[in-house]
């Protein structure tokens, strides 16, 4: 496998959860980021965590950056990760997804030999946290949407070269779709801390 930088977004203010650090909550025993961090620890070979304030600031294993724009969108913080990246393929998640499936991280990894972007549909959304980008071509792409002010996280993939992996696809290494929850709000750290007990 290629060296791959891992991007994991910890910006967010965790509003609907009484402002705490989503990457810190405990669930089934351990934090969320740790989680995070044993899911990505056989894939990438350096780990960028995408921060505002001092958060994560002692968790070791990850290179801290600074969001650029904080609460901006994750557009800027994505293109400033990618600046830092010292690798050319780059895999980005959320801090708040404690159910990633390695195996279905390599494989994304896997898919881009032709492709700028590897980004995964569940239903009929694209999940751009849970996809992989190659460092130069997107940087660029990105920083020519923001420049005319287009801040969806996909606003830039027709600029690039896009494999959609569909569902059907996805399922084969995680059939319940656990990888693409997050958690948000404390029926969402209800039901995580569920899930981790059933497993």
């Amino acid at each position: 496998m290629s060296a791959v930088t891992a991007i994991v977004l910890a910006g967010g203010k965790g509003s609907r959860l009484g402002g705490v650090d989503k990457a810190l909550l405990e669930i089934g025993g351990r934090r969320t980021i740790d989680r995070v961090l044993h899911a990505l620890g056989g894939i990438a070979d350096e780990v960028v965590a995408v921060v505002n304030e001092d958060r994560l600031a002692g968790v070791e294993g990850i290179r801290r950056i600074e969001d650029p724009e904080p609460h901006a969108g994750v557009l800027p913080a994505l293109h400033a990760a990618l600046g830092e990246a010292r690798n050319e393929l780059c895999l980005m998640v959320a801090c708040d997804m404690p159910f990633l499936r390695p195996a279905l991280l390599a494989w994304l990894v896997e898919q881009t030999d032709a492709h700028d972007v590897v980004i995964p549909r569940v239903g009929d959304q694209l999940q751009p946290m849970h996809a992989v980008y190659r460092r130069e071509p997107c940087r660029e792409a990105i920083a020519a949407s923001i420049a005319r002010g287009q801040r969806r996280m996909i606003a830039f993939l027709d600029n690039v070269r896009v494999r959609e992996v569909e569902e059907a696809e996805v399922r084969g290494f995680d059939p319940e779709l656990l990888s693409f929850f997050n958690v948000n709000t404390p029926d969402d750290l209800e039901r995580a801390q569920a899930i981790a007990a059933g497993a």
